[in-house]
Order: structure tokens, then C-alpha cells, then sequence
């Protein structure tokens, strides 16, 4: 067992055992991709192999951006991951509509989506508790979103986060600013300055978490969950060259810079006490290419590649004793 495990802390001036460990559960944006990951962990929720209940309830901190931080919501909500799921996979057509010319209006709408159906979506996730405000909320929980004037991350954090710093917007808003992506819905008003998708700073939002939980003076385990979709292959024939051909690839090889930092960094400081839980899209490559893509083609192979991920963990013993043990309140097994 770590040694920091049998020290002690002076919370007001009390002299309290420092818990033995402080799990995070660390949540990727992807747009309807959020689907896979909300999958995942329902699969994990019910085996009854690595605990029992709401999974939200079985991690210290849940850490998330964009579809991931509506996820980190309503799991810290005490929603499970299956209703999560569920309502996600009920909700994203009406999210994602269908549209004629999409990338033309991305390129030149202010806004390609309504707002209305991403925010009844988030109160149905929310479960009742939509108009709680952060410094309200007990359970920690950390959501990234991006300050528009100011241009830096920004931490939203509840009140069991943060204490008296927590943040005193509700969780309705903060889910809204984690994932207003900008050319897809309205950028979020947050304390007079505008706010927008926190995956254009934090896409994968381990390391954050990461140091956030470091501040509670206890060992951090984490398990990372990712959103699938495509990634980025360097290959010189197709370099853009110019004009509007750099935006869309130029976006997504910035996110998936920044993932691969913030797994790299959580690795070397937590090494087997980390776990990232992820899939390559394969075959599904055009399915799964954008984000905003909710079709029946797209839920069937996101269920199907989250299935497999975990009939994998499962089959691997050194990748579900780790999971044990992230979750798990002891030393490994």
C-alpha cells in the first residue's frame, strides 16, 4: 500500500486519517461519440465484478468535457451510467438532426444546432437536480469549459470539489458550457463572460483532474474513458495546402495532441494506478468520422465497439486487476 495511505491531515484544526485513496473517474468529449463511453461504463456498472451500485458512486471525483462533462454530471447526480446511456441514445437524433449542406453551415452558420434539445436532453440526464448550483452539489465533480474574451481554461467545480471556492452555477449551465462547441450550439453565459466547449482546451481531462485530486492529500487512482471516433494518421499525400481544408483536420489533430499529453502525463505520474478504457473505430472509420452523426448506423456501432472493449477487459486479467483496484477501496488484487 502506498505510504501516504497512513498519514494524517488537520482539516479545521481536526487531526482525521487521510483517506486511503481517491479514485477519479475521468470522462472524454466526443460529441453522440459520448455514446460509447456511457455504454462502457454501463457494461461495467452491472458485471458486478468490480462493485456494486451507481458507478458514479464508486469514484471520490468524476471529471468531465463536453458529452463527457454531461455524463460527469449526472453520474455525480447519482443518475447510473444505464439511464445515462439510454437517455443519450434516446435524446441524440433529436441533438443531431439530419441536415442538407452540414459542412457549408458549419463554415458560415453561427450556430448549426438548436440549443433546446442538447438542454431538455441534459435536464433528463440531471434526473431533478438541472437547477442545483454547483456550490450546492456535495458530491466533487470537475467540468472544463473555455472562457471566450479571456481565452484560458476555466474548472468548473462543486462544492465537495472546492469548498467555499466552488463555483455557483447550476449544473444545467455548467453542462451546457462544457459542451458548447463552437459551430455546432450557442456559446453559455457564465458570471458576464461567454463560454464555450471546453474540449478546444481539455478534450481528455485527466491531467486536470489529476492535480485537482492531488489537492485532497491522498494516493489518485483514475480510470479514463474515451469517446472512440478516428484518429489522426500523418499521411503527406493529404496535407491540406490551404484555405478551408485546414479547419476541420487542423481541429481534430490540436484534440488529439492534447489527449495524448494528458494520458501520457497521468501514466508516468500514476502509472498502474491508471487505466485509459478507449477503442480504434476500425471498419466503422466513416461512420464514426464526425461527432455530430446520430444515426441508427452510428448507436448500433458504438454499442458494438464498446461491447467488445469490455468483453476485452474482461479477458485481460492484468487490465481488469487493475480496474479492481482503481475502484476498489484496499490494495490491489
Amino acid at each position: 500500500m502506498d505510504p501516504l495511505d497512513d498519514q494524517f491531515r488537520v482539516p479545521g484544526g481536526r487531526l482525521t486519517p487521510a483517506p486511503a485513496c481517491c479514485r477519479v473517474l475521468s470522462l472524454s468529449g466526443g460529441g453522440f461519440r459520448g455514446l460509447y463511453t456511457a455504454r462502457l461504463l454501463a457494461r461495467i456498472e452491472e458485471s458486478g465484478k468490480f462493485g456494486d451500485g451507481p458507478i458514479g458512486a464508486r469514484f471520490d471525483l468524476i471529471a468531465g468535457t463536453s458529452v463527457g462533462g454531461i455524463l460527469a454530471a449526472g453520474l455525480a447526480a447519482g443518475v447510473s451510467a444505464r439511464e445515462l446511456h439510454a437517455m443519450l441514445a434516446q435524446w441524440g437524433p433529436s441533438i443531431f438532426p439530419k441536415l442538407s449542406l452540414r459542412t457549408l453551415q458549419k463554415l458560415f452558420s453561427k450556430k448549426v444546432y438548436a440549443a433546446e434539445p442538447l438542454e431538455r436532453a441534459i435536464v433528463a440526464c440531471l434526473d431533478g437536480r438541472a437547477h442545483t448550483p454547483l456550490s450546492e452539489l456535495d458530491k466533487p465533480l470537475m467540468l472544463t469549459t473555455v472562457s471566450w474574451s479571456l481565452g484560458e481554461i476555466r474548472l468548473l467545480r462543486s462544492r465537495g470539489l472546492a469548498g467555499d471556492e466552488a463555483d455557483a452555477c447550476s449544473l444545467l449551465a455548467a453542462a451546457r458550457a462544457t459542451s458548447a462547441a463552437p459551430a455546432h450550439f450557442p456559446a453559455v453565459m457564465l458570471d458576464d463572460d461567454w463560454h464555450v466547449d471546453g474540449g478546444l482546451a481539455a478534450n481528455c481531462p485527466d491531467a486536470h483532474a489529476l492535480v485537482q485530486a492531488q489537492r485532497r492529500g491522498a494516493p489518485v487512482r483514475m480510470l479514463s474513458v474515451g469517446t472512440t471516433g478516428v484518429r489522426h494518421k500523418s499521411v503527406p499525400s493529404r496535407l491540406p495546402l490551404r484555405g478551408f481544408a485546414w479547419a476541420q483536420p487542423a481541429l481534430d489533430l490540436s484534440m488529439e495532441a492534447q489527449e495524448h499529453m494528458a494520458r501520457a502525463t497521468c501514466a508516468r505520474e500514476l502509472r498502474e494506478r491508471y487505466l485509459h478504457l478507449n477503442s480504434e473505430a476500425g471498419g466503422d472509420q466513416q461512420i464514426l468520422r464526425d461527432l455530430d452523426v446520430a444515426t441508427p448506423d452510428a448507436s448500433a456501432a458504438l454499442t458494438r465497439l464498446a461491447d467488445q472493449r469490455f468483453e476485452a477487459l474482461l479477458a485481460d486479467a492484468e487490465e481488469s486487476r487493475r480496474l479492481r483496484f482503481i475502484m476498489g477501496d484496499g490494495e490491489a488484487v
